[in-house]
Formats: C-alpha cells, sequence, structure tokens
C-alpha cells in the first residue's frame, strides 16, 4: 500500500509540476521529463517516509515500560515491514489464513528461522493487533528496538527463570484485558539445523495461553532463513502455514507440555507442503 502511495503522489506532484511549468514540455521529446521528475517525486516521497519513521522512534523513551501498546506505532511499523518486503522482493505464500479466529484474541506458536519469520506472519495478518515475545538484544537495535517497545513487543530472560515467568505473566495479563494477541517461538532460538528438524520447545510459553484463556493457533513458516542469501537481487518465496488451532477449551483442560507436545507434531506433520506451491495462494499485499 505504501508503495503505491508514493507512486501516487510522484505522478500527481510531476503532473502538477509540468502543468505549472508549461515550458517544460514543448514537444514529444521532452516526454522523459515528467517521468524523471515522477521517478524523483516518489523517491522523496520515500525517503520522507523513512525520515518519519526514523524521528517517530525518537521520540520513544525505552526506560520507561511500555503499560499499553500503541496501537498507531504498531500499524506504522507493520506497514513499513510490508513496504520492506515489497522492495526486497519478498513474495508470501499462504495457506490456511481461514482458520484463525476472525474475533478475539490468541497465541501464535511458530518455529524459528530467522528474523523475517515474526515480519511475514504480522504482514499476513494486517489489520489484526499482534505483537511478539522476543529475545532482550533485539530492543538493543537502532530504531527498531524502539519500535518495538511502543509497540508493545515484550522481552524475553530464558537464561533466567523468574524473569521469563514475569514476561509470561505479562503476556497472560495482556491477553485477557488489552485488544491485542500475541506471538512466540517455542524453540527459543534461532534453528540453524540443516534438516529443520524442530529443536525443543520450551513448556512454560504455552502458560500464556492457559493464563490468560485463549486459543493457540499454530505456524510453520518456511523459507524466511533464503532471504538474506537472496534478497533482493532474487526474488524469495516465503511460506506461511496456519497449521491448525486449539481451542480455548482443550487448551484449559491440557497441561503446558500436553499443548507443547501437540504443538509440535502438528508442526512436523505440516513438512512437506511449500514443496508444493500449487495448492497456496499469494498473499496480496493491498489485504488484511
Amino acid at each position: 500500500m505504501l508503495l503505491e502511495l508514493f507512486l501516487t503522489l510522484g505522478a500527481l506532484c510531476s503532473v502538477l509540476t509540468v502543468f505549472l511549468n508549461a515550458t517544460l514540455v514543448t514537444s514529444i521529446v521532452d516526454i522523459w521529463i515528467p517521468i524523471v521528475l515522477w521517478i524523483v517525486y516518489s523517491i522523496a516521497f520515500f525517503g520522507l517516509y523513512v525520515l518519519a519513521f526514523v524521528i517517530m522512534s525518537l521520540f520513544v523513551d525505552k526506560s520507561k515500560p511500555q503499560e499499553k501498546p500503541n496501537r498507531f506505532y504498531l500499524a506504522v511499523f507493520v506497514e513499513t515491514i510490508a513496504l520492506y518486503f515489497r522492495l526486497a522482493r519478498i513474495e508470501i505464500r499462504v495457506r490456511g489464513k481461514e482458520k484463525v479466529p476472525a474475533t478475539g484474541n490468541f497465541l501464535l506458536v511458530s518455529n524459528h528461522l530467522s528474523d523475517h519469520d515474526f515480519m511475514s506472519m504480522l504482514t499476513v495478518l494486517r489489520g489484526r493487533s499482534i505483537a511478539f515475545v522476543s529475545k532482550p538484544e533485539n530492543f538493543d537495535k537502532p530504531i527498531i528496538g524502539r519500535m518495538l517497545h511502543k509497540s508493545g513487543f515484550l522481552p524475553i530472560n530464558r537464561q533466567e527463570a523468574r524473569e521469563a515467568l514475569l514476561t509470561i505473566r505479562e503476556v497472560a495479563e495482556r491477553l485477557k484485558t488489552m485488544p491485542i494477541s500475541y506471538g512466540v517461538f517455542p524453540e527459543g532460538t534461532r534453528n540453524r539445523e540443516s534438516n529443520k528438524v524442530l529443536l525443543p520447545f520450551h513448556e512454560g510459553v504455552f502458560l500464556m495461553a492457559k493464563k490468560a484463556g485463549v486459543p493457540i493457533v499454530i505456524v510453520r513458516v518456511t523459507g524466511t532463513d533464503e532471504v538474506k542469501k537472496r534478497s533482493p537481487w532474487r526474488k524469495t518465496r516465503v511460506y506461511v502455514d496456519f497449521v491448525d488451532v486449539i481451542d480455548t477449551d482443550t487448551v484449559r483442560a491440557c497441561r503446558s507440555h500436553e499443548l507443547s507436545e501437540m504443538a509440535r507434531e502438528k508442526m512436523e506433520a505440516a513438512e512437506g507442503l511449500p514443496e508444493i506451491p500449487e495448492i497456496r495462494r499469494t498473499f496480496k499485499y493491498g489485504n488484511n
């Protein structure tokens, strides 16, 4: 959507410039002038947006706890990710999106291959307020760390059980009281294994859903680990599979380790789907 907006505004400014300066185009030979103006204006609008994004981040004070996710910052962050995917030639193919609950909060549980995992899911689920639990180091990144903080993302220190439990409780409380869903990676770290066999799950993250009484949406992401190797010179195809949903009654009835095993089994059963691209539909960036 943002790319189309920049191109449209660039075209309007180009036409307006030519209209107000009739001497710019006096013959068919000068047709290149409005085209160049269109490109220059479009790039200028893109640059202004990037500048505005950076300035927005500077107003974020990470030393102050973000008690409530800022939905405006979250929306801007998600739209910026979608723009980045367009420019980086990352094509998302999605299956099973209709399984995601249409209303209410949920816990999004996914495998973890790269930093592009959460970005892919946020792009596919645009229009829904979703934040992620992430490692503390991501909040130290310039600009991005500030946007994560303001958008409601929460750090989890898996090396310190007490701190991790506090984050789990905070996520559960937000799932119960705020109009926002959360995503987690139960593997706890990126999977760099060549065979992509799922790493051991941290069962504690499933307490978030149990304490909040929300369903668990199980996702299998593939292809995100290829982005840095290929983008932007070659198109990268990323697959987002909404495998299944564990309903609220089952979440309440099962223990954390049972939910962990259930989610793992469903993720493993989804392996191989990317080899059948014809059964998937390409995600349209303009759709929610």
